[in-house]
């Protein structure tokens, strides 16, 4: 990746600290000299400035100038970048990380992406501009073209990064995933032992691990031709009116089509089957017997059987990978960990007679 004139400044200053020429309490060239120095805006040598001075290099004192801080910063800096930060498993992933971090000389960027690849895409070529150690991502539509793919594989080239629920086969890149496919195939072979003959998956498409787990699931109910298989992708938000109209059509098929089994990509999903299902008076399990995934926190209040995420000890699993290849250089092939996630059987499930 082509470094930015704002990173070029940013490292002359450090490279000046580090030789010698600027010492604690030193007074730095004006933003006119540096701009002139380096062709650029006064605005792009503000913003380096400004960098600095967040990361604890310099101080700035109104009307008389910049001044060196530290030639050293107490701690270095990791960021953590989630799809979303204040809601569903992200948090957790999150707590498991800074948990890990500490007591270290680390200290963490927390970003949220907001289910957006362009705000991922931003968040990431600042963070990389200020110089971070390394990074834990979470990307998002990483199933589409959409996916910031390349810029992930362009950013682990220079900086540790560990890539989780999603393998997004990045060669220097660590991925920490779960058993997807497994659990898919898992899930099927449970409505199968149950006696169902029509089944239904509802996944987020835009999403690697959802798209596992319904390739796991679509796999093993094929490997049985009498039963009838429903596949319904979708690509908006879980909680959105789409997708809760595709399961209102599902669930609207005439009885002898409908299915009575559900497998859902995530729990928020399976949220959304309950609350379609209650909208048209069937029951669960009695109607519809119902799998999720994640073990959010709701879904022990509403008996979802699913396959538990284990979210904070995943956050603490991605750190202590990352700080692994931090201390090691990089250096070696990277590795990749798959975590088994356990399935919890609760009141949602019911065989057919």
């Amino acid at each position: 990746m082509k470094k930015t004139k704002q990173s070029i400044i940013k490292e002359y200053i450090l490279d000046q600290m580090e030789n010698g020429d600027l010492k604690k309490g030193d007074r730095i060239p004006s933003e006119n000299k540096l701009a002139e120095y380096f062709s650029v805006s006064r605005q792009t040598v503000r913003k380096a400035l400004y960098d600095l001075e967040r990361e604890g290099y310099l101080l700035t004192r109104r009307g008389s100038g910049t001044y060196v801080k530290s030639v050293k910063k107490d701690k270095e800096n990791i960021g953590i970048l989630t799809q979303s930060l204040t809601d569903y498993i992200f948090p957790f992933i999150v707590m498991g990380a800074e948990e890990v971090l500490k007591n270290t000389k680390y200290k963490s960027f927390i970003g949220n992406a907001k289910n957006d690849p362009h705000v991922e895409k931003e968040t990431l070529e600042r963070w990389l501009d200020l110089g971070l150690k390394g990074m834990i991502v979470d990307p998002v539509v990483s199933a589409t073209k959409q996916a910031n793919k390349n810029l992930l594989e362009e950013i682990s080239e220079q900086i540790p990064t560990v890539i989780i629920n999603s393998d997004l086969a990045i060669p220097h890149a660590g991925t920490l995933v779960l058993n997807d496919y497994e659990c898919g195939s898992l899930a099927a072979s449970k409505f199968i032992e149950l006696g169902h003959k029509k089944v239904a998956v509802i996944y987020k498409a835009v999403h690697k691990a959802a798209e596992e787990r319904a390739n796991g699931f679509i796999d093993k109910v094929k490997e049985f031709k009498k039963i009838m298989l429903y596949e319904l992708p979708f690509h908006g938000q879980e909680t959105s009116d789409e997708v809760f109209n595709l399961i209102l059509s599902l669930l609207n098929f005439p009885k002898d089509n409908a299915p009575t089994a559900i497998f859902c990509s995530n729990d928020l999903v399976a949220m959304q089957v309950i609350m379609a299902a209650k909208k048209l008076r069937l029951e669960i399990p009695k109607d519809i017997s119902l799998i999720g995934f994640d073990d959010a926190d709701f879904a022990q209040a509403l008996e979802i059987s699913t396959f538990r995420h284990p979210k904070q000890q995943f956050g603490e699993k991605a750190a202590q990978m990352l700080l692994k290849m931090i201390e090691d250089n990089n250096n070696g092939k990277a590795e990749k960990v798959v975590e088994k996630s356990e399935f919890i059987e609760r009141n949602s499930l019911l065989k057919r007679n």
